[in-house]
């Protein structure tokens, strides 16, 4: 007999997300690059952002040259700012922005940020597989806590989950944290869950 499936957040409905999810209507519009592995990743979190914010949109693959959505989106006017630390040896040309800068400079209504969701990895090999990304403006995230991600192995102990990323940086953003707790508060519960199938 097929698993019986949540028609909203597309999980099993003993891993629905859904009754955690609280909308929120975020300034700075929301873009999500998923890699293909993590659309059926139970313990992924960035569908916890895509459930909950009202101004997002996500795509998933690793080639821009299979997402024309994607490649319509950067080419847009507004400004976009891509959340991915600086690559060692990178020849494309890109800006690095503190977000204090980014406040100073921009109008917040009228810019975007794109997060890349996968596995370190697979992140990196999206952003060798697509100059584009390489090229554009960076921004530098200085998280206030470290990672609270117990269910899934990190590539290191200053990493953060793609949600606890996304909770930092539009909660520095737009200077309200208190808007975006609800997606730390899903995040925990989600991570409750998955624990108590490890329970014996």
């Amino acid at each position: 007999m097929p698993r019986a499936i949540c028609s909203k957040c597309n999980r099993a409905l003993k891993v629905c997300l859904c009754q955690w999810i609280t909308p929120i209507e975020n300034r700075v519009t929301l873009g999500i690059l998923q890699h293909p592995s993590e659309v059926t990743q139970v313990k992924g979190t960035a569908k916890i952002a895509e459930l909950s914010f009202q101004n997002t949109a996500v795509w998933v693959g690793e080639s821009l040259d299979d997402l024309p959505g994607l490649q319509a989106w950067l080419q847009e006017p507004s400004p976009v700012f891509l959340l991915y630390p600086e690559i060692d040896g990178q020849a494309e040309p890109c800006k690095r922005f503190e977000i204090d800068e980014i406040i100073q400079q921009f109008k917040l209504k009228d810019i975007k940020v794109l997060v890349l969701d996968g596995t370190w990895r697979k992140t990196h090999k999206m952003m060798m597989l697509n100059s584009a990304l390489r090229g554009l403006n960076r921004v530098v995230l200085s998280p206030t806590a470290p990672s609270d991600y117990h269910i899934r192995k990190q590539k290191s102990a200053d990493s953060l989950s793609t949600i606890e990323a996304i909770y930092e940086l539009y909660s520095q953003l737009e200077g309200c944290s208190q808007r975006y707790q609800p997606l730390l508060t899903a995040f925990n519960a989600m991570q409750v869950q998955q624990l108590r199938f490890r329970q014996p």
